[in-house]
């Protein structure tokens, strides 16, 4: 699978979705090592669906993650290598308002940047009837 790049200090979700009869359930693992919730690692499971959310990226978060999605019927997993991105840093000060710049006292939102990738699993049960 294609590796994806996430910026320090940014926030990776990875969502892993799983279509199986009976529902699946998830875990998520960094290497070979499983990963638990808590420090700065959410895990939120659905029914057929499964959210890991790396909040901000330091250099040990970087590395391969794996889904696994079990049932009684077996096991699928896939993978994405998170990989640093190197973001570019301003050294000259700015001195005439940029194009997008707001006008003074005007209000305004910004986008909380973050990383989105999708992981799919197919774990299919076939129902014979006689």
């Amino acid at each position: 699978m294609k590796s994806h790049g996430v910026g320090l200090g940014r926030t990776a979700l990875l969502r892993c979705e799983a279509a199986a009869v009976p529902p699946p359930t998830f875990e998520w693992y960094k290497g070979e090592k499983r990963i638990n919730k808590g420090q700065g690692i959410e895990i939120k499971s659905l029914s057929s669906r499964s959210v890991l959310t790396v909040n901000n990226m330091t250099e040990d978060r970087y590395g391969n993650y794996t889904c696994v999605a079990t049932n009684k019927l077996g096991t699928a997993n896939a993978s994405v290598p998170l990989i640093p991105i190197i973001e570019p840093t301003t050294t000259s000060a700015v001195s005439s308002p940029a194009p997008n710049t707001a006008p003074y006292g005007s209000t305004g939102s910004a986008n909380v940047p973050l990383a989105c990738w999708c992981l799919v699993l197919a774990l299919a049960s076939f129902i014979s009837v006689y």
